[in-house]
């Protein structure tokens, strides 16, 4: 779809484009690029290299941010590993560039946190905040810590870029609404909101294939998922009592931001799939996880990275033991992670698709343009409409 607004509206001209009710500046401008700079037989491929580039981008660079919380190398290379290794990226997530936003809510907040020591620096805040609010709406649930850090901190880089993004947004929103119907709200009662944080966030940590997870929903009940949710609260509970207090709100933080990512995401995207109180044992049979829970999942992984910061500054563990729980932490990701399950990856692929454009544009040089077809085909944009003049000039 990006693509496509590319080739009617124009290199810049689409990056400001709404849909569904938002802006994505990010991921518009990489197709962009991705447009500009290689072949269009290729662009598929450059979206997913320069999707996984920017989720690269962010580790790196959140490993250096997240000194606001620990100055510990082991700490910081946990959180740094989070959006790298997260056990859901790899279903619809990870190299995709219409779910960047996800990887743009994980970095909001260490944004905000830092505070730059030269102009150069906050002028570079101020622009990767911009982005990322002009990309990702729900970003707006950290206007509180934007407006904290201002006034108490007087760092005003990143806040005024967040800002200036979310103002945007809300303008586009209210001139491209999203939902034109009911609520979205109608759609998942609160016990099913409640339920699918621990079916989602939770449960694709612990579970990293959703039919095991659903198998032991059917045998046991919600109590299958007890023993995940006790550790989330025990970290939580440990780093809130044992922490200093910038490690007490740090995790407070997380767990707060982890549920109001997943109730804003439910609500904002009014999928019917959500009404998991209301399942019957047959509907467990099509149960999978979704995108939806990527940011929430990635913030109450955080709390293992906190907790282990405060065990450290209260010396209850050593440096060396900091490395040991690094490695059992990274082990325990690529466990989850590996071997990757993905969504969607059934055809068509996309370079075939533009071969056949092209040998359709040169068969008939009175043709204005060739369609190629992506997937999946129940989409309503299930088809590019390639212009005939790229394909033969390409």
């Amino acid at each position: 779809m990006f693509l496509r607004d590319v080739l009617s509206d124009g290199h810049l001209r689409s990056i400001a484009l709404p849909y569904d009710g938002c802006l994505h500046v990010l991921p518009r401008a990489l197709a962009s690029m991705a447009h500009a700079v290689v072949p269009l037989q290729g662009y598929a491929v450059a979206m997913s290299l320069m999707s996984c580039l920017v989720v690269a981008l962010i580790s790196v660079g959140v490993f250096h941010l997240s000194r606001c919380v620990s100055e510990s190398v082991p700490v910081r290379l946990m959180i740094a590993a989070i959006p790298v290794l997260l056990p859901i990226g790899p279903e619809e997530v990870l190299g995709n560039a219409a779910n960047l936003h996800w990887y743009l809510l994980w970095l909001a907040p260490w944004l905000l946190l830092h505070k730059p020591k030269s102009p150069v620096v906050g002028g570079t805040m101020f622009v990767v905040a911009f982005v990322t609010a002009s990309s990702e709406i729900i970003t707006g649930m950290f206007l509180p810590l934007a407006i904290w850090t201002a006034i108490r901190r007087r760092n005003f880089a990143a806040p005024a870029g967040l800002f200036l993004g979310i103002i945007l947004q809300v303008l586009t929103t209210l001139n491209n609404p999203r939902f034109t119907g009911p609520s979205p709200s109608d759609v998942a009662d609160g016990w099913s909101v409640f339920l699918g944080f621990g079916l989602l966030p939770i449960g694709s940590i612990w579970h990293p294939d959703s039919r095991t997870l659903a198998s032991n929903i059917v045998t046991f009940g919600a109590w299958s998922l007890l023993v995940p949710a006790l550790l989330v609260l025990g970290l939580l509970a440990y780093t809130v009592v044992a922490g200093r207090r910038d490690l007490k709100i740090a995790a407070a933080g997380a767990f707060a931001a982890s549920w109001i990512c997943w109730i804003a995401s439910v609500v904002l995207s009014g999928n019917i799939m959500f009404t998991y109180a209301r399942f019957v044992q047959a509907d467990w049979a099509g149960f999978g996880y979704m995108r939806y829970a990527a940011a929430p999942a990635m913030f109450l992984l955080l709390l293992l990275p906190l907790a282990a910061a405060a065990a450290l500054e209260r010396r209850r563990i050593s440096r060396s033991a900091s490395i040991l729980v690094t490695g059992f932490f990274l082990a325990f990701l690529m466990v989850s992670y590996f071997p990757a399950t993905t969504f969607r990856q059934e055809g068509p692929a996309w370079a075939p698709g533009v071969d056949s454009a092209r040998l359709a544009c040169q068969s008939d040089p009175a043709l204005p343009s060739a369609a190629a077809v992506v997937a999946p085909a129940i989409w309503k944009f299930a088809q590019v409409q390639i212009p005939c003049q790229d394909l033969r000039g390409d």
